[in-house]
Parts: C-alpha cells; structure tokens; sequence
C-alpha cells in the first residue's frame, strides 16, 4: 500500500485544530453566562495588574529620588580614582594628568557634569581648639554642577577662589569658628613635607549628615594643591550622568577605556548600605506580588470549580456524542486564557493611565512635605512607570490563571456521559 493511500483520512474522520474560530467565540460566549462572574473576577485581575505596576512604579520612582538626593551630595554617580586609593586613600594615589581627562569627560554626551577632587586628612586649628578633618580641595564652579552641598549653606557663602574655606557646621562647633573667622590646615604634603594653609571660612554647611558635617572641610583646589605638593593631579574624578540607569553600562565603557592604571567604582560600590536597602525594599515587593497573584489564584480556581460543577450535563453530553475529556478541558483552558486577557487588558489600561498622570502632576505628600524639603527633596513623589512590572505582571498572572482554572478542570477526565447526565435530570 502506497504513503498516499495511508494520508487519506477514512470517511466520516475529521482532524481538526484544537483551537479554531469556533473553538474561541465559542469559549467567548461561554464566559457570559454568567456575566457577573466574569466581570468579578477579570476585575479581580486587572485590579492586580493595577497594584502590582503602581506599586513598583511607586518604587521606582521613591528610589530614583533617593539615590539621586544621596549621590547629589558627595559622592557622583560615577568616580574615577586610583586604582589603589579605595583600599589605600593615601594623598600619593593620584589620577595625574587630571586636566585633560577631565575635559574629555566634559565632552562625554552621556555625562553631565564632572569635577576634580583632592583630598587628604588633617588637623585644623582654631583659635583655641584642634580637630582632625577631612580636607577636601574642589573647583567650585564645576561643584555647583555637581554637587548639591554648595545648595546647604545655611551661613555665609559658597567658596569663590583663594584661600577660602566652607566648614560643616558640627565641625565649626568644635572649633568655636564661624564665619569671617581664620583657621589653621596642618598636614604633611606628598613628598612628607609640612601642608598648611591659613584660610578664611566663607560659609557654614548643614548637609543633615552628622559624619559629614563634623569632619568636612572644602577649600579652593588650587589651593590645596598647592599646599599639599600636588601638580596637576587629584584624587577623584566624581561624575553625574543624565540617566543613572545607565551607570552600570558606562562604568564598563569607561573602564575599558581607561585601563588598569585607574578604577571606574559607581554609587552602589561607594555606597553600599543603600544598595542594600534598595535589594531589601524589592526583595519585599516581589514577595508582596507572588502573595497577591496567588490570592487571585485561589479565586480563579473557585470560579473554574463551580464552573465545572454548574455545566456537569453539559460535559456529559458532549462526551456521549464523542467529545474527548481533553478537547473539553482545553476548551476551559482558552475560557480562562479570554478571561485572563480581558483582566489584563483592565489592568495594563488603568496603570498606564493612572501612572502616566501621576508622574506628570506627582502626589503631594502634606506635612511630610515640609519635612523633605528641610533636607532639600521634592515635596512631591514622582512614580516612574515600570515598563518590566507591565510585562511581568501580565504573566504572572497568566502563567497563575492557567494553573488554577487546570486543577478543577481535571474532574472532566473521570467523568462518566451516563452518571453526569442522571445526576442533571
């Protein structure tokens, strides 16, 4: 017998397709026989959808201010330093030739603004009192590009050029200086010889962390190179992006570029307690998520289980005229897939409404307001709209939504035509 004759189908067998035209409005119309049901639970869905993408954009959006308010202050999104000076912040691990690296990193499209810094430890002295302190030699004209602290003077001015000082105001506490008043640098230069200087304070800054503000004091980069027998070199190179997303990405790019001589480290290696609170807080939301989509999970499955209980005559006759258990428990499998759908097409609507309106207008925090503002933060949060969460969310749900309505489906394969059709009569 010839491979044609074997391909024909006998008469009156027919291969069909488990899913066709038919098969989809028909599970479309089998969804509004009971209209609240359904309308309850895709509502039940979409509402999920709607947290989940709120809250991560919320997230998104409260830890964008944070980092952008931490790294705003000192530290950069990016620093270039010696490849040594992080293990060893000693005043000769320079990045030498600091000039002309800095004006190509000036030109840099994705960098928007870039200072030199050095710094070493010393003593300060007042007129009476002595602490040792972090001193730290800025060009102040491109700070105020970078930095938010010339913003927290809360006496004074920021520095101009010469030899002019701002001081953190625990630290001018113990010294018992103010502004208009004179201290004293004495260290030990980069050759070992003495660095003093002799400056006047301009300013008093309160940047609401006590560390820093106890142990900080900025003067005129030139002037501390000066002092401190440095030519043109520096200690860091602190670097603010336009996107801080992309940080990770350009640290790579700059590394390669710079090669083994220099380290690329960014805000998460320089400061590590807020990377760790930032993993924390959506360690937190991922579980929050995986218990609600398992809430509505539990609800599919109620929904499928009287589903299957109210249409038993149905599947019974459908089985005696031939149907097999599978067709028909794929048949309840693409009615949860519709149903899923429409819940998903509620829930990525609302959220991209609601979170496209909010991000333009904000949401006023009240009283707390007036809090964030003392410490130079918006008085408004600003969510981001998570376009991973839209993606994500949607099959969470489904991949649940699939899950739940297959367990109660399952009663179909032990079904008997007979016992289901007088069990309905």
């Amino acid at each position: 017998m010839s491979t044609e004759a074997l391909a024909v189908p006998r008469p009156g067998v027919a291969r069909r397709s488990a899913f066709t035209p038919i098969t989809v409005a028909l599970a479309w119309r089998n969804l509004w026989r009971s209209r609240r049901r359904t309308w309850l639970t895709a509502g039940g869905v979409g509402f999920s959808i709607f947290i989940m993408v709120f809250a991560w954009s919320m997230q998104v959006g409260t830890f964008s201010l944070m980092i952008d308010n931490a790294t705003s202050l000192i530290s950069g999104h990016l620093q270039i330093q010696h490849r040594s000076f992080a293990d060893d912040p000693g005043l000769r691990n320079t990045v030498r030739d600091a000039s002309s690296l800095l004006a190509e990193l000036e030109l840099h499209p994705e960098i928007e603004a870039v200072a030199l810094r050095a710094q070493a430890f010393a003593l300060v002295s007042g007129d009476e009192r002595t602490f040792g302190a972090q001193v730290m030699g800025v060009d102040p004209i491109r700070e105020r590009r970078l930095s938010s602290l010339p913003d927290r003077i809360v006496s004074g001015r920021y520095l101009a050029t010469g030899r002019e000082a701002i001081i953190g105001a625990t630290l001018a506490v113990n010294l018992a200086v103010g502004v208009g008043d004179e201290v004293v640098v004495l260290g030990s230069g980069k050759d070992g010889g003495i660095a003093a200087m002799a400056i006047e304070i301009v300013g008093v800054f309160d940047s609401g962390i006590i560390d820093l503000d106890r142990s900080l004091l900025q003067v005129e980069l030139r002037a501390f190179q000066e002092a401190f027998d440095l030519t043109d070199e520096g200690h860091v190179l602190a670097l603010r992006l336009t996107d801080f997303e992309r940080t990770d990405a350009l640290k790579v790019a700059l590394q390669q570029r710079l090669g083994e001589g220099l380290s690329v480290r960014s805000w998460s290696e320089l400061m590590p307690e807020l990377e760790q609170m930032v993993g924390l807080k959506q360690a937190g939301t991922e579980i929050f998520f995986v218990l609600l989509a398992l809430l509505v999970t539990f609800s599919v499955f109620n929904t499928f289980a009287m589903t299957v209980f109210e249409r038993s005559r149905e599947f019974g006759m459908l089985l005696a005229v031939g149907m097999r258990p599978g067709q028909i428990m794929l048949q309840l499998q693409l009615e949860a897939a519709l149903m899923c759908l429409l819940g998903v097409a509620l829930g990525v609507g609302m959220s991209v409404l609601v979170v496209s309106l909010m991000a333009r207008t904000g949401i006023p925090l009240g009283d707390v307001g007036e809090l964030l503002r003392q410490y130079h933060m918006p008085d408004r949060l600003y969510p981001s709209l998570a376009h991973g969460v839209l993606v994500a969310a949607p099959v969470l749900m489904f991949v649940s939504i699939q899950l739940a309505a297959a367990i109660p489906t399952l009663r179909v394969r032990h079904m008997q035509p007979a016992t289901e059709l007088r069990a309905a009569a």
